[in-house]
């Protein structure tokens, strides 16, 4: 198997460079590691419902990679160069790890980057292939997921054996190349473009685990932007996320760098539309990281707690069984969901009113709170968490975990389109979303941060919620 492992072994640290303070630091137990996952046979590519076909080269290789940290409690975070890790493949990983290394549940979490240049995954936006592939094609899927599955579990693993002393610091930085991709007219979604007036999160937060000699063994960053720059090209790259990673690993030699994506289902790359755009956009990543390793950085002191609750996001009333044999006999997508909704209704005499919704944070005590939102989560969400929450302390991540589907606001909701309606089609749900889902979700994560996290009446507000960012 065409496979590349880095492992770090880190040792203590008690100098951060620059911007570093004077007083030795308590080290905590950090590994990384990383895994080439870049399929050796042709495979399906997620994304684009127009590429029908295996894909026709490799433009750059995917990539695992893993960070475990130990501090009071041990966490494993993977980031994984794919459009979305179904929850499936995430609970197996999830479950295999732990066989290995006792830890619950909450302590594992794996973030998809996703781009649209990436095999699919058995399970995933699951209307998308149903009927659509030939047999060696679905055998080709499950291969591709099955090994991806037993590379998930290595780099954890990998990540976890490699613990050693070092420090951990943070901050937050700006990038400014999303733009909101819903263009509006008279209040309504009109399609795909860039409505520069729509909300973005332009925030760049930023991990650091430095050696005792000053050196960066890992970073992890994220953006909240589509990694769509590549557009429907039938190749296999990491989309700007991934050149983010290459290059930072290039600038920062020794280092494995992590890119997770906030809450950015409505936001695109500005300019977009080839591959030379998407290494423009991980060169932009890379400059705000070496700025950020320049200037003053946070030490982070606080032991790790480890929160998790469920949700039921709340679906609209589905239509009646009548509904769904009319739509059957319609062609494309519409009649594939039409009779899985059928099967649904012959199986289980009823069909889901809610999307099941597990939500964790990792907490630094109440000096940072990492976030971890499943699905394609639209902008709003980090709007209002960021304002209502001390955006200073809180580190919002989406495509965590699993990807049940877009998750629109109440906002998104009342103009329509693609992300509050038709890509639920995709994913195999009966129904837009109930309004409700915003105060839902907004209230099931202020309730799991505590109030350690409310924003302080004397802070300062957001900066970086327009385009291009101020």
């Amino acid at each position: 198997m065409r496979s590349r492992w880095f492992a770090l072994f880190l040792s203590i640290g008690f100098v951060c460079g620059p911007g570093s303070v004077s007083a030795a630091i308590q080290p905590f137990l950090v590994g990384a590691a990383k895994l080439e996952i870049t399929p050796e046979q042709p495979a399906l590519l997620a994304g684009y419902g127009s590429r029908a076909t295996e894909h026709e080269g490799v433009d750059s290789p995917l990539w695992a990679r893993a960070l475990a940290i130990d501090a009071g409690k041990t966490v494993v975070l993977i980031a994984v160069d794919n459009c979305g890790i179904p929850a499936a493949v995430t609970d197996e990983v999830a479950r295999r790890i732990a066989a290995a290394q006792p830890l619950p549940r909450s302590n594992i979490v794996i973030c998809a980057t996703h781009t649209h240049s990436a095999p699919t995954l058995t399970g995933y936006a699951p209307v998308l292939w149903e009927g659509r592939m030939t047999p060696e094609q679905e055998a080709g899927v499950a291969r591709y997921t099955a090994q991806l599955t037993d590379q998930l579990v290595a780099v954890a693993q990998s990540a976890l054996q490699a613990r050693q002393p070092a420090n951990l610091y943070w901050g937050q930085g700006r990038v400014n190349f999303g733009g909101n991709r819903r263009v509006l007219s008279a209040g309504r979604w009109t399609g795909f473009g860039h409505q520069q007036d729509g909300p973005v999160d332009h925030s760049f937060p930023l991990l650091v685990a430095k050696r005792s000699d000053g050196s960066i063994a890992a970073i992890w960053m994220s953006y909240a932007c589509h990694c769509t720059t590549c557009g429907d090209r039938n190749t296999i790259n990491g989309d700007w996320a991934g050149f983010a990673n290459e290059y930072v690993e290039q600038s920062q030699l020794g280092a494995v760098a992590l890119c997770t994506i906030g809450c950015g289902a409505d936001v695109g790359p500005q300019p977009t539309g080839s591959l030379d755009l998407a290494q423009r956009h991980g060169r932009a990543i890379e400059k705000e990281v070496r700025r950020l390793l320049a200037s003053e950085l946070t030490p982070l002191t606080s032991p790790l707690e480890v929160r998790a609750s469920k949700l039921a996001l709340p679906l609209s009333p589905a239509p009646g069984r009548e509904h769904w044999q009319k739509a059957a006999a319609k062609p494309g997508f519409d009649g594939v969901h039409a009779r899985r909704m059928l099967r649904m209704l012959d199986q289980d005499g009823a069909l889901p009113s809610a999307v099941p919704y597990p939500l964790t944070a990792w907490a630094f005590g109440d000096q940072l709170a990492l976030i971890f939102l499943p699905g394609e989560v639209v902008v709003d969400y980090a709007v209002r968490l960021k304002q209502e929450l001390d955006w200073t302390r809180v580190w919002i991540n989406g495509w965590s975990n699993d990807v049940p589907c877009y998750v629109p606001s109440r906002r998104v909701l009342l103009e329509g389109g693609y992300e509050a309606d038709f890509s639920m089609i995709y994913y195999g749900w009966p129904a837009r979303f109930d309004p409700a889902v915003e105060e839902v979700l907004v209230g099931g994560v202020t309730r799991l941060v505590g109030p350690a996290f409310a924003r302080r009446p004397t802070g300062s507000a957001p900066d970086f919620f327009s385009y291009p960012a101020k």
